[in-house]
């Protein structure tokens, strides 16, 4: 289970727990997450065989998106015959999506393990910030308006002084969408990031 925007979503594997991560840290747009929404008839190689999507994920923007989140090795199958069955099945659950007024995204390992950002989205999990305006949260953005548009962690460390970790403060202005850390590298001490 991995709690998103105080709803509690269920993550079967590692994989779709990384994958919640990845998604809950780096996308802003997104309004709702379904975790098992309702299954669907996909029509394989003249059969019909009910399909149940792993997540339905809804935008700001209107569209929904059915999610599979499995391994490549899955993918691949256990023999060439299995594999282009696989990807026949994929296709048909792409076109049941697309029936039922869904977008449709088949996830991999290797699209989840991608580094550093699987390690930044845990990073951001880890400091996520207390609901309401701590002392530490109005002395970093009042420390913020000073700093230039493009800084690091330690500038923002230098104005705040030794009372606050700018490091923690930084994770979760990132997080509440004040800045931008630079997430081509691991997130530390000496990031660069980006004032929005």
């Amino acid at each position: 289970m991995v709690c998103i925007e105080r709803k509690l979503i269920g993550a079967r594997s590692m994989l779709a727990l990384n994958f919640l991560t990845v998604t809950d840290a780096f996308t802003r747009d997104i309004t709702h997450i379904t975790d098992k929404p309702a299954s669907l008839n996909v029509h394989v190689r003249g059969k019909v065989v009910n399909w149940e999507p792993h997540y339905m994920i809804a935008h700001d923007d209107g569209r929904r998106d059915l999610v599979m989140v499995h391994t490549v090795s899955w993918l691949m199958g256990k023999t060439e015959e299995h594999a282009v069955y696989k990807r026949d099945l994929v296709d048909a659950m792409a076109v049941a999506a697309r029936r039922a007024g869904f977008g449709f995204r088949l996830v991999t390992d290797e699209q989840v393990y991608v580094q550093p950002r699987l390690a930044n989205a845990r990073m951001l999990r880890r400091h996520l910030p207390s609901f309401g305006t701590s002392d530490g949260h109005v002395a970093a953005l009042e420390a913020l308006s000073g700093l230039p548009k493009e800084s690091c962690v330690a500038d923002l460390q230098t104005c705040l002084g030794k009372p606050f970790d700018a490091f923690v403060l930084a994770i979760q202005l990132d997080w509440l969408g004040h800045l931008r850390l630079d997430r081509r590298t691991l997130f530390s001490r000496a990031s660069s990031f980006v004032k929005i």
